[in-house]
């Protein structure tokens, strides 16, 4: 089965997976969510609280200045899910986790230094989302 084919049959699943986990009622991450975000050179940390089937996508660039990085999770989504999502500066993918974990580190593969963009999306989740991202020294 060609490598396409195989993407796409797991994409299907994981959608229908991922309806069965819906609520009725689909809410976009807003301040009662606080959501933090601090970007610097080498190192970058988001945060959101309080989430209640949260579907939802949020996206920065990050200055990076090395081609592996360590991303450190201190999530807790009891329902639904979220991914991280990271691209290096070529726009290849470096890291791709779903579901979140709590009180994980993993590297990325390596990648080109540069702008980075970090990517966190939200399929229904609830729960926390607080990751860190850091050079890998």
């Amino acid at each position: 089965m060609r490598a396409s084919m195989k993407a796409l049959l797991v994409a299907g699943a994981f959608l229908v997976a991922l309806t069965g986990c819906q609520d009725t009622i689909v809410k976009y991450l807003g301040p009662e969510n606080r959501p933090e975000l601090y970007v610097a050179t080498d190192t970058t940390r988001y945060q959101s609280w309080e989430l209640d089937n949260v579907t939802d996508v949020q996206s920065w660039i990050w200055p990076h200045t090395g081609p592996i990085a360590n991303v450190y999770h201190h999530n807790f989504v009891h329902h639904g899910l979220a991914r991280i999502t990271i691209e290096d500066a070529n726009g290849v993918v470096v890291y791709d986790h779903v579901p979140v974990e709590y009180d994980l580190v993993n590297p990325t593969a390596s990648g080109t230094p540069g702008d980075w963009r970090v990517t966190i999306e939200y399929f229904g989740a609830k729960g926390r989302v607080d990751f860190s991202v850091s050079r890998k020294r």
